[in-house]
């Protein structure tokens, strides 16, 4: 017998893919609206459920918003075609839910609903009710899928960052000196990123580099010899010469904020709140097509869009924008969009800011409360938090 579910189209996406997560049956009915079911939602619902339910087959209803008789005749001959389907009652509009209330009085309906948030299902059949907990989860690749837009081959996870044992330990020993210089961490970082690109290495990754150029900077590479995040480092009275660590370390001295996005990431993954996390995610608003190529339109990419780091909590993300400066209302405005247009209502949103967003001076003190009214959580004077006290504001922020 074929396993039948009925969803009830909803304009977010979550809502539509609670019994392909939790069941993976034979076939999906979506029941919905022209306005809200769009080919380009379709399109990413049958992207999501060829990654997740491959052998599961989707079914897409139109029924007329205004016509609540028109609704009652499509939703009886699918209850005739399929007399053991399940319903499941997240989404839909308030006439189709109408008319499912219509039909459930004379017929003895299988009807369920999946909380996203919690993950746990009530399911009512012939007048019982029960209670169970679904250990629901996504990747934050699945979201971005299931949103209609794909991770780039430049994500910093893909491209950049390979975590090992070592390399953890060696963001927390970088970070550790990045939160004792503090403002002085983004000067010398911005003036070693300039000075590598007037004075590349050579062919075996040698740099040597004019003491006047670097000035205060000089004491940034001190430092790392001192922790072992450089080699050979000499110092005569005109130059300073060595070789990074590996081209992972290289990339963490040479842009100010790398190591606070990377300090976030390492201490968000060492919690079982977090069940998959992404940084430097590079996200393509038009999908991929069969190729595994982004779509193009008129031979120019579609729109990119870049996010520190994306956190999973089951089903929901949390976008997390990192600021080692200071952060203006537009950084607010960026990360609201694309958080939304990315994880829908259910997602999470946060700005973390390494220095103190100082709420005695009135710009600040709008910043804030512009934020949270946005509600966006703002985490700030990460410099002066302890690993537990960020990992708890992180944990807060999907878990209030």
């Amino acid at each position: 017998m074929e396993d039948v579910f009925v969803e009830f189209f909803s304009d977010e996406a979550l809502e539509n893919v609670m019994t392909l997560l939790a069941y993976k049956p034979s076939k999906i009915i979506f029941l919905g609206h022209k306005y809200l079911m769009i080919t380009k939602k379709i399109k990413s619902l049958t992207r999501f459920a060829e990654r997740l339910s491959p052998e599961t087959r989707l079914e897409f209803i139109e029924v007329p918003r205004d016509d609540l008789d028109s609704i009652i005749k499509t939703l009886t001959k699918i209850c005739d075609d399929h007399p053991d389907a399940r319903f499941e009652l997240t989404g839909g509009s308030e006439l189709i839910l109408m008319a499912f209330g219509y039909i459930s009085a004379t017929r003895n309906l299988h009807n369920l609903r999946i909380d996203p948030f919690s993950n746990f299902e009530l399911e009512m059949n012939a007048g019982n009710v029960s209670k169970k907990y679904n250990k629901l989860q996504m990747t934050v690749e699945d979201d971005i899928v299931l949103h209609g837009g794909s991770l780039a081959n430049e994500t910093g996870s893909f491209s950049t960052w390979r975590f090992t044992d070592e390399f953890l330990a060696d963001i927390r020993s970088i970070w550790k000196c990045a939160a004792g210089l503090k403002h002085k961490w983004n000067l010398y970082s911005s003036t070693i990123e300039n000075c590598i690109k007037r004075f590349p290495g050579d062919d075996r990754g040698l740099y040597r580099i004019p003491k006047n150029v670097l000035g205060s900077s000089v004491e940034l590479f001190r430092i790392m010899d001192d922790i072992n995040m450089v080699r050979d480092y000499r110092e005569t009275g005109k130059s300073v010469s060595f070789y990074f660590k590996n081209d992972m370390i290289k990339n963490i001295l040479t842009k100010t904020g790398n190591i606070l996005e990377l300090h976030v990431y390492e201490v968000a993954t060492r919690s079982v709140t977090f069940t998959d996390a992404v940084i430097g995610a590079v996200i393509d608003w038009g999908g991929e097509s069969e190729n595994n190529v982004p779509y193009q339109h008129g031979g120019a990419p579609d729109t990119i869009n870049e996010i520190d780091v994306i956190l999973m909590r089951g089903l929901i993300p949390t976008f997390i924008s990192c600021k080692s400066g200071k952060a203006s209302s537009l950084a607010l405005h960026e990360l609201q969009t694309v958080t939304h247009r990315f994880g829908g209502n259910y997602a999470k949103k946060a700005l973390v800011l390494a220095n103190p967003c100082d709420v005695s001076s009135s710009g600040s003190s709008f910043f804030k409360q512009r934020a949270k009214e946005m509600h966006i959580w703002v985490i700030d004077n990460v410099y002066n938090m302890t690993d537990e006290e960020l990992l708890s504001r992180l944990n807060r922020i999907q878990n209030p």
